[in-house]
C-alpha cells in the first residue's frame, strides 16, 4: 500500500507540476511543499520524508530564473528527513549521495535586519551567497547550513550544529558554530582528533 502512495504523489508531481528536471523514482511523503519547481531539478532516487520543504524565493530583484540554470540542483540518492527546509535564492547544489537528517534547514542567503523601524520580513535579503554541500555527505538532525557555505566530500555534520563556513572534506564538524573536531588520515585511515 505505502509503494502505491510513493508512485500515486510522484506521478501526481510528475504529471502536474513543472519541475526543471523530475528524475526517476523521487518519492514523496505526505505533506511534502513544493514552491516554484520551474528552478528546481531533482535527481533520480531523490527521498523526501513527510513535512519537508523545497523552494526557490521567486523575483528577488538581483537574480533572474530560467529553465536552463535552476536555482536548486538536488543529485541522485539524496535523502531529505522529516521537516527539513531547503530555500534559495540564488544556487543551492546538493551533491549525490547526501544524507540530510531531520529538520535541517539550508538556505543561500539572510534576512536583513538593519532598518529598526521595519519589521524584518519586510526588509531585503542579504549575504546572498551559493551553497554546495558535496558527495557523500551527512547532516546530522537539526543541523542549520548556512550562505555562502560548501561542505566537503563525505563530511559529516553533527546533530544541532550551525555552518557559518566552508567544512574541509572527510571531516567530522559539530556545535555552534561549528568546528572541525576530526578528520580522515588518508595515511593511517583513521579518524583523527584535530588539537585544539
Amino acid at each position: 500500500m505505502k509503494k502505491i502512495l510513493f508512485l500515486v504523489r510522484y506521478l501526481k508531481h510528475r504529471l502536474f507540476t513543472r519541475f526543471n528536471h523530475l528524475g526517476w523514482r523521487v518519492t514523496f511523503d505526505r505533506n511534502v511543499r513544493i514552491i516554484n519547481p520551474e528552478y528546481m531539478h531533482l535527481g533520480d532516487y531523490v527521498s523526501l520524508d513527510m513535512d519537508s520543504e523545497l523552494a526557490v524565493i521567486n523575483g528577488h530583484y538581483k537574480y533572474s530564473y530560467n529553465y536552463r540554470n535552476p536555482a536548486l540542483i538536488i543529485e541522485n540518492g539524496v535523502g531529505i528527513g522529516k521537516g527539513t527546509i531547503i530555500f534559495a535564492v540564488k544556487s543551492i547544489r546538493i551533491k549525490k549521495n547526501v544524507m540530510i537528517g531531520p529538520y535541517c534547514f539550508i538556505a543561500d542567503y539572510d534576512h536583513g535586519y538593519e532598518d529598526v523601524n521595519r519589521p524584518v520580513v519586510h526588509q531585503r535579503l542579504m549575504n546572498i551567497k551559493s551553497v554546495v554541500i558535496e558527495e557523500g555527505v551527512w547532516l546530522g538532525a537539526h543541523a542549520t547550513i548556512c550562505s555562502g557555505v560548501t561542505v566537503g566530500k563525505n563530511s559529516v555534520i553533527g546533530a544541532g550544529s550551525v555552518v557559518t563556513k566552508d567544512i574541509p572534506p572527510y571531516s567530522l564538524a559539530v556545535g555552534v558554530p561549528a568546528r572541525v573536531i576530526k578528520r580522515f588520515n588518508p595515511e593511517t585511515k583513521r579518524w583523527e582528533k584535530i588539537e585544539k
